[in-house]
């Protein structure tokens, strides 16, 4: 086995090992030792991986939210839905997961909140970084899918509100009334957001929070930036042209096909780099997806940097 691969794959199992202990009985009740010990390494070989439990965790909570959000995008494609539709089914799926990951999120939620400004500008890697500007960029994409273009400017005042109820939601749910159901929750939240939205294009209030004078909105759009969308809108997309645009034959099928390597390949928790090297080139210089391309090159650089790992040999 190719080392660089088999690294990946130890890392996995220490992660989603690690996943599974926090998840049963919260990260303070887990040692080190017991994720060695199921993973069927010693204790040096694990911190030869992870320096500490603290980075262990980060990248335990961070394999979440890219769990969640490859689920958010198969949940986008699924066109027999509205717009609404698929919003209340992705809360609902976000729901699912909390709830999945109560004990380890209650630990992470409580460090962050004891945390103060400085240190959680130290913490945020540009990994967390990206999560947050993407979620940003979604968010906003739903709001005006839901109430129009009009919604633009209040942008920042409905996640507010909506991040607020979401947060009292599960706290309530954890610790008061454990009767609430996920279809419950997610429809009620939409329901406020329906009540705030029809208010601010009433009204026509000022903004609390401008979108353009937020930190990670004005950081998105300088000059060398680009509007992150998730990997597979973009083979989507691609693919989606290149059934209908391309001529029959060959070089469609191989398009094709090569589309769907780089699906598959990217869904993996790992993604190994000389195999998305290669199917990047074999989409090289075909006119009707070079935007896409482009795009999605860009993509790779960013989201994936953490993990796509060099591999010099292949390269």
């Amino acid at each position: 086995m190719n080392p660089i691969h088999e690294m990946n794959e130890k890392r996995k199992l220490i992660i989603t090992t690690a996943l599974k202990l926090f998840s049963a009985k919260g990260s303070a009740a887990t040692s080190m030792q017991e994720i060695a010990e199921l993973c069927g390494m010693s204790k040096g070989s694990l911190y030869l991986m992870f320096k500490s439990k603290e980075e262990l965790e980060a990248s335990t909570l961070e394999y979440c939210v890219y769990v969640l959000m490859d689920e958010m995008s198969q949940i986008e494609h699924e066109t027999s839905l509205t717009s609404r539709e698929r919003l209340h089914k992705q809360i609902e799926a976000l729901l699912t997961h909390v709830a999945e990951l109560k004990e380890f999120l209650r630990v992470q939620m409580r460090s962050m909140m004891m945390d103060d400004e400085q240190q959680r500008k130290e913490k945020c890697t540009p990994q967390q970084r990206d999560i947050e500007i993407r979620t940003l960029h979604w968010f906003k994409s739903k709001l005006e899918d839901l109430y129009g273009p009009e919604i633009e400017p209040y942008t920042i005042d409905l996640i507010m509100l909506t991040h607020g109820l979401f947060l009292s939601y599960v706290k309530i749910w954890f610790t008061e009334m454990p009767s609430l159901t996920v279809n419950k929750m997610a429809s009620n939240l939409l329901q406020m957001m329906d009540y705030a939205a029809a208010g601010y294009l009433q009204q026509r209030p000022v903004p609390l929070f401008p979108l353009e004078q937020w930190p990670a909105w004005v950081a998105e759009t300088q000059p060398d930036s680009a509007i992150l969308r998730h990997p597979v809108h973009i083979l989507k997309q691609m693919q989606d042209i290149a059934s209908r645009e391309l001529p029959a034959g060959q070089t469609r099928n191989d398009v094709l096909e090569t589309i769907a390597i780089l699906r598959q390949e990217i869904m993996e928790f790992s993604p190994r780099r000389a195999i998305i090297l290669g199917m990047m080139r074999n989409l090289e210089g075909i006119a009707l997806l070079e935007p896409m391309h482009s795009e999605l090159q860009h993509i790779m650089d960013t989201m994936y940097n953490r993990f796509i790992q060099a591999d010099s040999s292949n390269t």
